[in-house]
């Protein structure tokens, strides 16, 4: 039997109770369980293994007084609620409500995500299908404990995908003249990205996503390093400079088979249907068009490289990365009229090297 007419996997979202001064028995989680219910529904457009709610509650030590915090951790963002008050189940209520409306407001953010674009991902939530929360949370100690656990957890799903970021980003820098090669380890600054995140996590400005953030803290610590290149008087250069393999440069560049690579296509010409798109498995690429999106991103990178540092940011963010105008205005800590502008310019120019390329 094919895979599209096997019967679709019913999954359910992880959940877990963190609790305080104060025992969580049964009856309460069984309460618990019928409120967050409510939330499923926002939810069911989301593969599992990206969702988790973290539930904590809290018991004032000396008087009659809870609070509860609800931790939600989606794709690209890591939402959270609480309140307080002397009865623990109407806070909860509240807290649940309070969530419900940062859902409402994110989810059309989300779904446009880059994360959402990807094959392999489209054709999972083709096979899945949610049955809501799990009937029971997860055992004590077991799933995040706090937030940092969440942010960690957020962490370790998109480092693969800050690092190719990074690569990407240094590549462009070092072919540019801008920086010497290995001067600066990709690494490093997603390590450091990672640190600041979560022993920084409460300063994340309230409108960003926290994966947005981590993109702006990959920036910063990008200028951070650059600038503490440029004042050095002394920079180490290796004697003897490894070869690059082309494959290898090209991964080492940052750029991977997943990426929405047609995000390029798609801005610069309208959408044409194909018989190679027809193909019984979406989720095998054709091997000549693998051939044509790597030779024009090529052509693309080649490209960039000669632009200036921010025509080269917007088209890492706004073409490769799939984040939208004001994100990227947001990453460039620029407006969105401006980000808009320089979105205008890099597209023209990508315009301009498809046609030279056609000519040639």
């Amino acid at each position: 039997m094919s895979p599209s007419l096997q019967a679709a996997q019913t999954q359910t979202i992880p959940w877990n109770i963190v609790t305080k001064n104060l025992h969580g028995h049964e009856l309460l989680r069984k309460k618990i369980h019928q409120k967050i219910s409510k939330l499923a529904r926002h939810l069911e457009h989301f593969p599992p293994d990206t969702v988790h709610l973290l539930i904590s509650l809290e018991r004032h030590p000396r008087k009659e007084h809870y609070t509860a915090a609800l931790t939600l951790r989606v794709p690209s963002n890591i939402i959270r609620s609480e309140k307080s008050g002397p009865d623990l189940i109407g806070a909860f209520d509240q807290a649940v409500k309070a969530l419900l409306r940062e859902l409402e407001s994110l989810k059309a953010q989300l779904r446009r995500e880059n994360f959402w674009k990807r094959k392999a991902r489209r054709a999972q939530l083709h096979r899945l299908k949610l049955a809501g929360f799990a009937a029971a949370p997860q055992a004590d100690g077991e799933g995040p404990q706090n937030l940092g656990d969440v942010v960690r957890t957020l962490l370790a799903e998109h480092y693969p995908r800050l690092l190719r970021y990074v690569r990407r980003q240094l590549w462009h820098d070092v072919t540019a003249g801008e920086v010497p090669p290995n001067a600066i380890d990709p690494r490093a600054v997603v390590d450091e990205v990672a640190r600041r995140a979560l022993s920084e996590s409460t300063r994340k400005p309230a409108n960003v996503s926290f994966v947005l953030w981590f993109y702006m803290l990959a920036r910063n610590e990008l200028a951070r390093r650059r600038r503490a290149l440029r004042s050095s008087t002394a920079t180490a250069v290796p004697l003897d400079t490894p070869r690059l393999l082309p494959e290898d440069e090209i991964l080492l560049e940052g750029y991977d088979a997943e990426q929405p690579l047609d995000i390029i296509e798609r801005q610069l010409e309208p959408p044409v249907v194909e018989t190679r798109d027809l193909l019984p498995d979406q989720r095998t690429t054709p091997p000549d068009q693998a051939v044509s999106q790597q030779e024009l991103l090529a052509q693309m990178r080649r490209a960039a490289s000669q632009w200036p540092r921010e025509d080269r940011e917007v088209f890492e963010l706004y073409y490769v990365e799939g984040f939208e105008p004001d994100e990227v205005a947001m990453v460039l800590g620029v407006s969105k009229a401006r980000a808009q502008e320089r979105i205008r310019s890099v597209q023209d120019r990508l315009r301009q090297q498809v046609l030279e390329q056609a000519l040639i």
